[in-house]
């Protein structure tokens, strides 16, 4: 279970809000979005917790409201990774779907793994509106290899480049420790460069140098 990936929860579960406020009205609405069929997200995880912290954006006429939710294991049903594009594709809005899944085919080419989150994501998943005209795409780019990275980012520019709207997303390591593709882009391979990292559990930044280092030495040669 990763950030990202889709946790489906058995209807009638016990959750608990991240804020720790009760609040019947949106209890009872999760209870809802959960009885639909709908999931909520991995999020980040709390270090010290025994539960799982998940998370959901409400559609655009619920204001887009985020929610995150703490739910004990035995109550997540199934996790499954988040949307491949080549499975969704038919859902895809005209305009998107062209370059989306050139993307999709180049990174598989690449030997590594395309994901969408965010507002689109939701939209397919929902049937229900949350983008607009302001709205990104969101991807998480999973890598095996050091060696991957200049293929993908180059493919991410080049995707970035061909759709009415922005690419926005993260490349993440085996480690479980992600950063954003722009920002990863704009310092390649600029060992000193910091970064911002987003791990399992915690937020931190990191030098180019460091982030390579964190991660297992068969890896960083590969």
């Amino acid at each position: 279970m990763r950030r990202h990936d889709l946790a489906y929860l058995r209807p009638g579960c016990h959750l608990t809000f991240q804020c720790g406020a009760i609040d019947p009205v949106l209890k009872g609405r999760i209870a809802a979005w959960i009885s639909a069929g709908h999931p909520l997200v991995v999020a980040r995880q709390v270090s010290d917790s025994h539960q799982t912290l998940l998370g959901l954006t409400l559609p655009a006429i619920e204001g887009k409201r985020r929610v995150g939710c703490l739910v004990d294991a035995v109550d997540v049903d199934r996790i499954t990774p988040p949307l491949a594009i080549s499975a969704i594709l038919d859902s895809i809005p005209h305009g998107l779907d062209i370059p989306l899944m050139a993307l999709a085919r180049t990174i598989k080419a690449c030997d590594a793994e395309l994901g969408l989150f965010g507002s689109l994501a939701w939209e397919i998943l929902t049937g229900k509106q949350y983008r607009n005209e302001h709205s990104d795409v969101d991807v998480i780019c999973d890598i095996h290899s050091l060696k991957q990275v200049p293929q993908v980012l180059e493919a991410l520019k080049k995707a970035a480049a061909a759709l009415p709207c922005g690419l926005d997303g993260e490349i993440r390591f085996p480690n479980g420790h992600a950063v954003s593709w722009k920002e990863l882009a704009n310092i390649w391979p600029s060992d000193e460069a910091q970064i911002l990292v987003k791990a399992p559990y915690a937020v931190f930044l990191s030098t180019i140098s460091t982030l390579i280092g964190s991660i297992d030495e068969n890896l960083a040669d590969a």
